[in-house]
Parts: C-alpha cells; sequence; structure tokens
C-alpha cells in the first residue's frame, strides 16, 4: 500500500510533458515536410488549376477553410488533454488521501487496546485486531477468522438474542457481557455491538469490547471487603452502646447510692453539730459538693444512654433531648417535628436516629451560629422505611473539607450499616441539610 501511494508522488503532468513535446515535433516536421513536398510538386498551382472552373461555386477558399479547420481541431485536441490532465491528477489526488484513510482506518483498527471484531450475519468472524486475539487467549487475529462468535459467548441463548436484535437495526450496550476465552476462563468486558449495512444488502456485524474481567475481580472484593467493614463497624457500634449502657448503669446504681449515703451521713452531721460551726459548714459543704457530682454524674449518665430512650421510646427521648439543647442554647429556634408509627422500632435504629440527632445538634452548637434548626422524623403509612431530616440556616461549610471532622462520617457508617442511605447537603453561607433513611428492621 505504501509503495503504490509512493508511485503517485510526482504529478501526472511532468510523466506527460515529454509526450507533449514529441508530439508537437511531429506536428511541425510534417508541416515542413509538406511544405517542402509542395513547393517541390507545385500542389498549390495545381490546385488552383482544378478548382478555378469551379471558382462560381467558391471551391477556391476550401484551403483556407480546411487550415482554419485544423486550426480549430488542434486548439480543441489542446484543450481536451489540458481537461484530461487535470481530471487526472484530481483522482490521484483523491486515491492518494483515500490510501492514507485507509492506511490511519487500518492503524487505529490494528493498534487499538480494545478488541475488535467484525462478523457476517451470521456471527462468522471476517475480521479482527491483535486486541482481540489477546482477550480470547488465541495465536493472533488470523486464528479467530471463520469462528463463530458465540462459540464465545458464555451464554449461547445470549448471543442469539443479541444477534436478533442486531439484525433489527438496534445498537447494544453492554456495560457487562460475560464471555469465555479459549481456554474456558471466563472473560467480562464493557461491550457495543452494532450493525453496518451496505449498498448491496449485505451488512456486518461490529463488536467493541475492553476487558474488565480484573475491574470486576476488584469491585467484587471490595464490595465484600466493604461488607465486612459495615459488619465489622455495625458490631463495634452495638459493643460499644452495650458498654455505654453498662457504664450507665454502673454510674447510676453504683456511684449514685454511694452519693447519696455520702450525702445523707453529711445531712445528720449537720443536724447534729448546731454548737460546733466549723463541723457543721463542712458538712454542708460535703451536701453541696455531692449534690452536684450527682448531677454531673446524671448528665454524664444521660450522654452514656439516654434513660428516656429505653423507658419511653425514640420519639420522647429525641423530645426530651431537643429540649434540653434549647434550654442551654436559647438564642437558636429549634422546632422537632414526628409523623407516623415510630413505636417499636429497632434498638439500633432508634439509637442510630438519637446519636444522629445529638451530633447535629452539638455540630450546631460549637460550628454553624444559626438562628434556626429543623428536625423531622416520620415514616409512611404501609412503609418501612424510616426518614429523618435536619436542617439549619448557619454557615454551613465546603462538603469534603478537611474540616469536615469525623462526626459526619462516623453518621454516615451508622446509618449505612443499617442499609440507609446518607444524604448531605451543604454549601458556605447556605446552612447544612441532612437526609437520611433507614429501611426499618434492616439486617446488614
Amino acid at each position: 500500500m505504501t509503495t503504490i501511494a509512493q508511485s503517485f508522488e510526482s504529478p501526472i503532468a511532468d510523466t506527460l510533458r515529454p509526450s507533449v513535446r514529441r508530439d508537437l515535433f511531429v506536428v511541425f516536421a510534417v508541416a515542413v515536410a509538406t511544405f517542402a513536398l509542395a513547393s517541390l510538386l507545385e500542389l498549390n498551382e495545381r490546385v488552383l488549376a482544378v478548382t478555378r472552373p469551379l471558382e462560381p461555386y467558391q471551391i477556391d477558399e476550401l484551403p483556407i477553410t480546411f487550415l482554419a479547420m485544423i486550426v480549430a481541431l488542434a486548439w480543441f485536441s489542446w484543450r481536451r488533454s489540458r481537461q484530461m490532465l487535470e481530471q487526472a491528477n484530481l483522482r490521484i489526488q483523491a486515491q492518494q488521501a483515500l490510501i492514507q484513510r485507509e492506511q490511519q482506518y487500518r492503524l487505529l483498527f490494528m493498534e487499538n487496546l480494545s478488541g475488535n471484531v467484525l462478523m457476517d450475519p451470521s456471527g462468522r468472524i471476517l475480521l479482527s485486531n491483535p486486541a482481540a486475539a489477546r482477550l480470547f487467549n488465541v495465536e493472533g487475529p488470523e486464528a479467530l477468522q471463520g469462528r463463530s462468535i458465540g462459540e464465545f459467548y458464555a451464554d449461547a441463548g445470549e448471543w442469539r438474542a443479541h444477534r436478533a436484535r442486531l439484525l433489527e437495526g438496534d445498537k447494544i450496550e453492554l456495560p457487562t457481557l460475560q464471555l469465555r476465552r479459549q481456554d474456558g476462563s471466563d472473560l467480562r468486558v464493557v461491550a457495543t455491538l452494532c450493525r453496518a449495512p451496505y449498498v448491496g444488502g449485505d451488512s456486518e456485524l461490529h463488536l467493541y469490547m475492553t476487558d474488565i474481567t480484573e475491574l470486576t475481580r476488584v469491585q467484587h472484593d471490595l464490595a465484600e471487603a466493604l461488607r465486612e467493614n459495615r459488619l465489622l463497624s455495625q458490631r463495634y457500634l452495638q459493643a460499644q452502646e452495650d458498654e455505654r449502657r453498662e457504664l450507665a448503669r454502673e454510674l447510676h446504681d453504683e456511684l449514685g447510692q454511694s452519693l447519696n449515703a455520702i450525702k445523707v451521713d453529711a445531712v445528720a452531721i449537720r443536724d447534729q453539730s448546731e454548737a460546733l460551726p466549723d463541723i457543721r459548714r463542712g458538712a454542708q459543704a460535703i451536701i453541696d459538693l455531692s449534690s452536684h457530682v450527682y448531677d454531673t454524674v446524671r448528665s454524664l449518665t444521660r450522654q452514656l444512654r439516654p434513660v428516656a430512650l429505653d423507658e419511653l421510646g425514640l420519639v420522647p427521648a429525641v423530645q426530651y433531648a431537643v429540649d434540653q439543647w434549647q434550654r442551654r442554647h436559647a438564642g437558636v429556634r429549634c422546632e422537632f417535628r414526628a409523623e407516623g408509627e415510630l413505636q417499636g422500632l429497632d434498638e439500633r435504629v432508634n439509637i442510630t436516629v438519637y446519636r444522629l440527632i445529638q451530633e447535629c445538634l452539638t455540630n450546631v452548637a460549637k460550628h454553624a451560629q444559626a438562628a434556626r434548626v429543623r428536625i423531622a422524623i416520620g415514616r409512611a403509612a404501609g412503609r418501612d422505611v424510616l426518614s429523618v431530616s435536619f436542617s439549619d440556616d448557619g454557615r454551613g461549610f465546603e462538603p469534603g473539607s478537611r474540616g469536615q471532622g469525623l462526626g459526619l462520617i462516623g453518621l454516615r457508617e451508622r446509618v449505612e450499616a443499617l442499609g440507609g442511605r446518607f444524604e448531605l447537603d451543604a454549601a458556605p453561607g447556605k446552612g447544612v441539610r441532612i437526609d437520611v433513611t433507614i429501611p426499618v428492621g434492616a439486617r446488614r
């Protein structure tokens, strides 16, 4: 193909010019020979002698007429030769462009890293590139010619369905197509199949494919690892909540009773030491300190494990937490709304929702500088999906920024460990909105 292209590199005019010069020389030589012969034989006098009797018919003007006709024919021949020369040059240029374009397409086809296969309407392979041969684990493109593409389909029925669609003119795009290599091993590709009709009524089927076998395996491994990590995270959170519950119970039962005993003894000492002012003041100090420590223990107990969540359920526990937060932050208006059937939910769901709202309120107090907060919990009738929404009108932040912290990441992990969906919408100066949906009774 390169040899053909090189043979057309010199313009055709350069090839034809020597023949034109030769033809002109022949014409000139014939004219000189004719003049010499006419002079020798006195042809013009003889012609005049013959045509003089026919002068009334102007026959004597024929030589000049023939001369003019000869000149006109010569000019016409020259014009036609120029036109043929131009047309030949245009055809050669078009042929050169066609050869160059064919070389480009052949290079794209043969050097493409993706597998390309051309087939007849029955699926018999007519042409393929080296990448396709490597995908099917054969020695070369020649080893694929004449074989049916259906041999490499993992499911022969799938190939028949694809072929029927292609013959109807459909274009098939497949994110995953399962094939088999020649040695029987699995091959997964991203594939596009299409039909290319021709003027003669025949057509070709084209298959373009990219190997994603390793990518699919890695994705499967990552999905399995993610599933195991979520299961581990869920168990860790459950163990953490159990430990918090146990610690809260110990603080309430053991430390609370001890503080009450200390306070009772201090009250008795105070009441029996009216005549001893120093002892009475010391006893009162012990009473005040034990009351303060007891209040601190109660606050820690509520943070570790909300008693209302175990005794009253999700909505009263959240309402109590919101009221307590509102009293500490009177400058922020907090609205809470609960709708639907929210009783009898799984303990993991209850504690996840509670921790979600608790963490969001903590973030508002620390960072948001908001004036209004809205919290909503709902469950549509007949649906086993719990929805939670939280929004504020604070200063917001850029999602994904390094200053975002681990709180929201932990919330996302909690929600996704239950099979839920966590959506965050935030922007600087536009507040924060969090929407969460959790399948009720989800098992992950």
